[in-house]
């Protein structure tokens, strides 16, 4: 069921049990850091209980997210995908999934007009919601929901899963800053951003070694500009427990974030680092 799933072999192994004795819940919550599977774990029992390989043309199967640039998912979004259809009966299986993805998103309204489905869904409806934390809904969804933990992979199964599929070795300090993410390891593998992550482990090892000129030289080709370099510049410090200059890098990152000019804002980064390490 889970083969194209890596790691999360306790909820494989409940999940699994529940859905053979047909018991999986009908309204669910998994809970866990962004890319470490989630999605991918409720597609596949998705499939499973549609009975079908390719989600993509199954009709009783739908995703739900919230909108490009849209800072919630609104009420509205939530009646017109899921409110005014979960009542239809399946077209091509004997049940309906729906998936809500960044379910964190939900606002006040669209959680209680989710209340009632959620308290007395039909019998052949499953609504799997995937969000970060917990903490942003309101006590009366949490008391008619199951919910899923998941933690973070395993460094072992993902540096061996990222060397089979890319031939790429990730050192213990990108492992640690992935944090059990198979998405940002995918992310950096896929972006082609290994190569500038070493380059980020050489200015943070002139800066640790004073030594201004090499760390500015090897930060001029614009390797901060690129996404999640600066946190891993900050995330080494943080390693080495240099905590009281992480806020010069904090500081560098939303003035970037502001459009600052970059060699400005680097340069005078690098300086304060030095300055105060």
């Amino acid at each position: 069921m889970f083969e194209n799933v890596i790691g999360h072999e306790r909820q494989k192994n409940i999940i699994t049990s529940m859905i053979n004795a047909g018991t999986f819940s009908h309204a669910n919550l998994f809970v866990g850091k962004k890319g470490i599977g989630k999605k991918l774990f409720a597609n596949e029992i998705a499939k499973v209980l549609l009975n079908t390989n390719n989600l993509e043309t199954c009709l009783d199967y739908k995703y739900i997210c919230k909108d490009e640039g849209k800072k919630d998912l609104s009420v509205e979004k939530i009646r017109k995908e899921l409110l005014e259809d979960v009542y239809i009966r399946p077209a091509m299986s004997d049940k309906k999934v729906y998936i809500i993805d960044d379910a964190e998103n939900l606002n006040p309204a669209a959680q209680n007009a989710l209340l009632k489905t959620l308290e007395e869904p039909p019998k052949y409806v499953h609504i799997i919601m995937i969000a970060e934390s917990s903490s942003t809904f309101l006590s009366t969804i949490i008391s008619r929901i199951n919910i899923t933990t998941f933690d973070g992979i395993s460094k072992e199964n993902i540096k061996k899963y990222i060397k089979q599929k890319y031939n790429v070795d990730f050192n213990e300090s990108i492992l640690d800053f992935i944090g059990g993410s198979i998405g940002l390891a995918e992310s950096i593998t896929n972006d082609n951003l290994f190569d500038k992550l070493k380059k980020v482990e050489d200015v943070y090892n002139a800066v640790i070694k004073k030594d201004t000129v090499k760390a500015m030289l090897s930060s001029s080709d614009n390797i901060f500009s690129e996404s999640n370099m600066l946190e891993y510049f900050e995330y080494l410090f943080y390693k080495s427990k240099n905590y009281n200059i992480c806020k010069y890098v904090e500081k560098a990152n939303i003035r970037l974030k502001n459009n600052g000019n970059y060699d400005i804002v680097i340069d005078n980064m690098i300086i304060k680092l030095i300055d105060n390490i």
